[in-house]
Order: C-alpha cells, then structure tokens, then sequence
C-alpha cells in the first residue's frame, strides 16, 4: 500500500523533519498575510466605490443647479 506525506516524513532524519516543519510554518504565516492583506484590499475597494458613488451623486447635483 503506498505511503501518505507523514509517514514518509516520519522516516526522514530529525532534521529534515525540523526544516520541513519550519518551511510548513512560513508558508502558513505567508498564506495568512495574504488572507489579512486580501481582505484589507476589498475594504479599500469598498470605501472607494462609496466616495466616488457619492462624488457622481454631488456632480449631477452642482450640474442640476448650474443648468
């Protein structure tokens, strides 16, 4: 029967476990930044597309009043 990831793992020395884990770790840290960034983008998207929604709005105000 084949072997999954962590029972081939378990067979590598301790220091290739160590260095495997270790990597495994920034690679989480740098997925999760990702996420936090990814979030933090759509937050500004958001907040932009309500400005320039209110800004369209005033423009066809101050067109109205000057016609």
């Amino acid at each position: 029967m084949a072997k999954n990831l962590r029972e081939k793992i378990k067979e590598m020395s301790i220091e290739s476990q160590i260095k495997i884990e270790e990597r495994a770790q920034e690679l989480i840290a740098l997925e999760l930044t990702r996420q936090k960034l990814r979030k933090e983008k759509l937050k500004i998207r958001k907040a932009i597309q309500l400005k320039q929604g209110k800004v369209i709005i005033l423009r066809k105000i101050s067109n109205n009043v000057l016609l």
